[in-house]
């Protein structure tokens, strides 16, 4: 039978299973401190049960940042390489099915780690780092989709309710590109960036914007609206 053949035959890889298999590691692997302090203070401290009960809320944080740190871990061995470009969306095409193993890890790591209630978006820059983000000093973000596809140079700044999604669906096609974000660069409060935009040192988008596919903002202008367009300084005649 011939490779292609082959190919064509291959079942598609379980994806609910690998977050699953995750989360059910991740958690037995957060319960072992708190099984160990609690034979500990039982078995040596002989504390009485009305002190391990008031305990709880520690517990609850050992467990919880243990949980999550553990998935995140998790989660960044797990990480596919993915080329850039437009794929058939096809469970049998290798790029497809790496990126929605991606997406569904990264976005469970965000919410656990990153983003409210589960986490905190103090952590964001840590979170997006760890899952292979290239973040200068002083960048930071509020939310990103597909982390290891976004470039963010030093001291740019992506504002509370941005949202910087690298990949989007066309028909029957799955299109992923690099973001890049210059130094210096401002995106501003929810705004909406998609892939192949390229952000140029300096420049500002406005709040409330939308960045297309492979706009390309050059360094040190002012864009704004939906879709966005330059308003300072103006294009010269």
């Amino acid at each position: 039978m011939h490779k292609i053949e082959k190919e064509k035959l291959r079942k598609p890889p379980r994806l609910v299973g690998r977050l699953t298999v995750s989360i059910i590691i991740a958690g037995a692997i957060s319960l072992i401190p708190i099984i160990l302090a609690s034979y500990f203070m039982v078995n040596y401290l002989d504390l009485p049960l009305y002190v391990l009960i008031g305990l709880t809320p520690l517990y609850y944080i050992s467990t919880k940042w243990v949980f999550n740190l553990t998935f995140l871990v998790l989660v960044r061995v797990q990480l596919k390489p993915v080329e850039e470009g437009s794929h058939e969306v096809d469970m049998r095409n290798k790029n497809v099915r790496n990126w929605m193993i991606n997406v569904m890890l990264t976005n469970s790591a965000s919410h656990f780690m990153g983003n409210p209630p589960l986490g905190q978006t103090l952590f964001n820059t840590f979170v997006y780092k760890f899952l292979k983000c290239k973040m200068g000093p002083g960048a930071t973000a509020h939310r990103i989709s597909d982390p290891y596809l976004v470039e963010m140079g030093t001291s740019s700044v992506g504002g509370a309710g941005t949202l910087m999604v690298p990949h989007i669906s066309e028909g029957n096609r799955l299109y992923l590109r690099k973001i890049k974000i210059g130094d210096g660069a401002v995106v501003g409060v929810n705004t909406l960036v998609f892939p192949g935009a390229e952000i140029g040192e300096g420049a500002v988008i406005g709040a409330y914007s939308f960045v297309p596919r492979d706009t390309k903002i050059p360094p040190n202008t002012v864009w704004a609206g939906v879709p966005v367009k330059q308003i300072s300084p103006k294009p010269s005649k």
